[in-house]
């Protein structure tokens, strides 16, 4: 983490501050104004649906001037949308912008594809976000902005990415509450609209190591074995259908941090070495959220949660240098612990 040094994050964020406050008001109007259209679209149906015992509609008059209102109501919703799509996707791109410049400040020889993405099946492989499916992947995933930054001959891939795994698809009478609040209220009041629908919305980054594996290792923030949730039923999972175990080390403070589970216990202590572990633990402390970590063939993935997106400049991190170093830390995990793979 040497090259941090030699970055000028308070510079950075200086010079992005006036850019980054403009774009999050921008953002904070054009949500008061959806809400207000939402409501008001909320009432115009209300009123289509329930009219009837507000207007006594048996009068003809009164049928054709209420019809006339509906008509004049949803003529006003109609332009009010278009013109709303409008500023929200030149928004977007004023974001693409800004990220792409703050992305060249921190790594320059780093390649950032607003509209790139990575196949569910990478995904599905690292095992973080559920076992697989006999019908094919476990997962569906949405990918907001790709980075691919060189690391020798080889390309580390870091996403901003938005999971749903095949246990939070269950519509079973058991969840039948979760729905509407997921799909319906949550997205309404959520940080970002598009993270609302993800049972996982953040940091996704692989890379190739320099050795492989025989069997597979994951890490996990230690307090989340019992939490009701998709990665409960991941651990459930991997315990059922892969044989993994949990792994007992000999470090306290690694376990106050990481829970270990993997399908061979001796090549899960030949990858988590001491030295390795005190450099996760120095990592782990560096960062103010938790981090999912697993090590399958030759391939390294890992997962940091930021509901509000990991690659889009409307991040309170994006104009603090203290955050925005810890996003250049986050980004630069995976080379940091690929370089402590031997």
């Amino acid at each position: 983490m040497e090259e941090s040094q030699n970055i000028d994050f308070k510079g950075i964020s200086l010079h992005m501050k006036k850019e980054m406050s403009r774009i999050r008001m921008l953002r904070i109007v054009f949500r008061i104004l959806t809400s207000i259209v939402y409501l008001y679209t909320v009432v115009w149906f209300g009123f289509c649906i329930f009219g009837g015992f507000l207007v006594d509609r048996t009068d003809y008059e009164t049928s054709v001037t209420t019809g006339k209102y509906l008509m004049i109501g949803f003529a006003v919703f109609f332009v009010l949308h278009f013109a709303f799509m409008k500023c929200f996707a030149a928004l977007n791109k004023r974001e693409t912008y800004t990220m792409a410049h703050i992305i060249y400040l921190l790594f320059p020889g780093a390649r950032y594809n607003p509209s790139g993405s990575i196949q569910p099946k990478v995904f599905a492989d690292s095992r973080l976000f559920g076992t697989a499916l006999s019908s094919g992947n476990s997962v569906s995933s949405t990918c907001y902005g790709r980075l691919d930054i060189p690391v020798g001959n080889d390309m580390m891939t870091v996403v901003d990415a938005g999971v749903t795994s095949a246990n939070s698809k269950d519509f079973s009478a058991f969840n039948f509450l979760e729905v509407p609040y997921q799909y319906f209220i949550r997205p309404i009041f959520g940080v970002r609209i598009e993270s609302t629908m993800h049972s996982f919305r953040g940091m996704f980054g692989c890379c190739k190591l320099n050795r492989t594996f025989r069997g597979y290792v994951m890490l996990l923030p230690d307090h989340l074995e019992n939490k009701i949730g998709y990665l409960a039923q991941t651990i459930q999972g991997m315990k059922e259908k892969y044989g993994a175990k949990f792994v007992h080390l000999e470090d306290p403070e690694f376990e106050r941090h990481f829970a270990v589970y993997a399908d061979d216990e001796v090549e899960a202590r030949m990858v988590l070495t001491p030295a390795m572990m005190r450099k996760l633990t120095a990592l782990r402390k560096s960062f103010s959220r938790d981090l999912m970590l697993s090590f399958n063939g030759n391939m390294f993935y890992y997962a940091s949660d930021t509901p509000d997106g990991f690659l889009r400049p409307g991040r309170k991190s994006l104009d603090d240098e203290y955050l925005l170093e810890q996003l250049y830390r986050e980004v630069n995990f995976c080379l940091t612990v690929e370089n402590g793979i031997k």
